[in-house]
């Protein structure tokens, strides 16, 4: 059951599709279809519940009560808020904060296969869905400009996909990498690429050192030299592509026009919340979602992020001590428990650079979670007496 809510926690995107498959039953409609899924979810995470609390200590629990205390606080604090924090309530509590457990009890050596298997699903009902299915359906309006959610839904499948694909050359891993690159190229929005980007060059630099992985380099760099070289017939093509399956162009005009490095106005954005901190009354900040007030939905760049969440004194001291926490957790880490903190690091903070608030992204937590385990396994191979808990077998 446990491995199972490991799965419905890596690729949720795959119990969207599940509703698909649950209207095929005469006696579920569209009335009670949300019923289903969410039951289907919460079979095996209850059931999991028993071996999950074996394995985490006061540390994880107390973590979680002070995400939720500080979160419900907000209602008493910051009263502004309060349309804000209804609408994300129920997700932050039961969806978002919980991602801490499932770093704290992964195992990726044990899970990575497993977490593959899930990835692949997802990239081929990615593919499923809105190359086949959604023209039918006519549901795929938002792949015509921009469809940021799917972009970033797939991101940490397409990058495990690298991942897997630079620790052991196939070529069904190439293949669906490469896959899930046109994906996410034809949701027209460039900051997949940028978390990809870090990953795989940090890899490549790095960690990659198994026999023949020389070759592989230069395989991969000759790749890319070719795709340089021939880049304006590739995109020509690519484009026409996507224009016939009704895709987005959006990236690929950006390439063309030079637009690509352009902020999307994020700057002006940014400029404007730091006028509001500077210029009123908050010394704590403006709260969970405060910045909703001044029509910005999230600052795009996690230290002003924490900055308008709790002011500029408690958001530099969460800074700070996050940047410890990632910066142990590597220093301590080895072998894949490390490239694991890489990985998370670059579908979480680095997104969070220019996209997203802390406050709702699953995997920022996710990463918390992997960095305490890191943390909390050293200290028991020192003092075992200290942190009786069990090993992750997950």
């Amino acid at each position: 059951m446990l491995k199972i809510t490991l799965a419905i926690a890596w690729a949720p995107t795959l119990l969207i599709y599940l509703r698909g498959v649950l209207l095929r039953f005469p006696f579920i409609t569209e009335d009670n279809i949300d019923a289903f899924v969410i039951v289907c979810a919460l079979i095996p995470i209850v059931l999991s519940i028993p071996v999950l609390i074996r394995r985490l200590c006061l540390i994880d629990y107390t973590f979680y009560i002070l995400c939720v205390a500080y979160f419900i606080s907000g209602y008493l604090l910051y009263p502004e808020n309060e349309t804000y924090l209804d609408k994300n309530a129920l997700t932050c509590i039961f969806c978002v904060f919980p991602y801490y457990f499932i770093g704290r009890i992964v195992n990726i050596d044990k899970s990575f296969n497993l977490m593959l298997m899930f990835s692949t699903l997802c990239i081929l009902m990615d593919l499923l869905y809105y190359l086949i299915l959604a023209p039918k359906l006519r549901a795929g309006g938002a792949m015509n400009y921009d469809n940021m959610w799917g972009a970033y839904m797939a991101l940490p499948h397409t990058t495990l996909m690298l991942w897997a694909m630079l620790e052991k050359f196939r070529l069904w891993k190439v293949l669906m990498f490469f896959v899930g690159i046109l994906f996410i190229l034809s949701c027209g929005t460039r900051g997949p690429f940028v978390c990809m980007g870090f990953f795989g060059i940090i890899y490549f630099l790095f960690y990659m050192r198994f026999r023949g992985a020389i070759y592989v380099k230069i395989g991969i760099i000759s790749m890319g030299a070719l795709v340089l070289l021939t880049l304006n017939t590739t995109l020509f093509y690519i484009t026409k592509l996507f224009a016939r399956l009704g895709l987005s162009t959006r990236i690929l005009e950006k390439i063309v026009t030079g637009e690509l490095g352009d902020d999307s106005h994020r700057g002006v954005l940014r400029d404007k919340l730091y006028s509001v901190l500077d210029g009123g009354d908050y010394f704590w900040g403006l709260g969970p979602f405060g910045t909703m007030n001044y029509g910005i939905i999230y600052p795009h760049i996690l230290h002003l992020d924490l900055f308008c969440t709790f002011g500029y004194f408690a958001g530099t001291i969460i800074l700070i001590l996050l940047v410890l926490l990632i910066a142990s957790a590597l220093w301590i880490s080895k072998g894949k428990s490390q490239i694991f903190v890489v990985f998370l690091f670059s579908i979480s903070i680095i997104k969070l650079m220019f996209s997203n608030s802390f406050i709702i992204e699953p995997y920022f937590y996710f990463l918390l979670g992997a960095c305490v385990q890191v943390l909390i396994n050293f200290w028991q191979e020192k003092n075992k007496q200290a942190f009786p808990i069990n090993q992750s077998e997950y």
